[in-house]
């Protein structure tokens, strides 16, 4: 079973309370923070809020990394310019330390015509943000998963602003998914071409964990 974007939904008591709270109080709800376990999946056809500097994003609606009906945010550049998109949900602002998210997995294709693709995540905010060092480079019409390791800050170089890489982390209000190539600055390598993300997750463990098979089992008791 796959896992969509969820809200957490109040009791009817604690929503009642809630809304005579504000109500009196002016408040407004706050927003939910980085999740261990979180996974984008593009439902349907929107693009969550996903966005930035390309000509445009779209979301087709299947052909995602889970097959038929599967969404998945297409990310499209038609004239050599800034390369990606980010988002500045929710989901990924707050304190990723506190959160215990270590790693984010990220699923990206190559799509329409082969492209020089160097895909980079950054994290943090306009003030303190940093890019991985590693670039992907997704295989041309089909799914890769690839991840980033949040716990090595020598695996990252600022790109905008001052500061740790670790209050980069806690202060983070977005990620970013750019076309770049060394050395890492602020402006990227201007690029065009297309390519498509599916199933971000944000994860603790360091390594995928196997799922057991009859044949795996066996062998252990050989």
């Amino acid at each position: 079973m796959r896992l969509r974007r969820v809200r957490p939904v109040a009791g009817a008591r604690v929503a009642a309370a809630l809304a005579v709270a504000l109500t009196l109080g002016g408040a407004t709800p706050s927003r939910s923070g980085p999740t261990l376990g979180f996974r984008e999946d593009w439902a349907g056809t929107s693009v969550d809020g996903w966005g930035g500097g390309s000509t445009s994003y779209s979301n087709p609606g299947s052909g995602g990394a889970d097959g038929a009906g599967d969404g998945y945010l297409l990310v499209t550049q038609a004239a050599d310019g800034n390369f990606g998109t980010r988002s500045v949900g929710s989901e990924y602002t707050g304190d990723w330390v506190a959160a215990g998210i270590g790693r984010v997995l990220l699923s990206l294709n190559d799509v329409g015509a082969p492209d020089a693709l160097e895909i980079h995540l950054a994290i943090g905010n306009t003030s303190n943000l940093w890019q991985y060092n590693a670039g992907f480079t997704p295989p041309s019409g089909a799914w890769q998963e690839f991840a980033v390791d949040l716990s090595d800050a020598s695996k990252f170089t600022q790109i905008a602003g001052s500061g740790t890489f670790t209050e980069a982390l806690q202060f983070a209000d977005r990620i970013l998914l750019r076309n770049d190539s060394a050395p890492y600055v602020q402006a990227p390598d201007p690029a065009h071409g297309d390519f498509a993300i599916d199933r971000v997750m944000l994860t603790a463990v360091s390594t995928r964990t196997r799922a057991s098979t009859w044949g795996r089992i066996k062998a252990l008791y050989r």
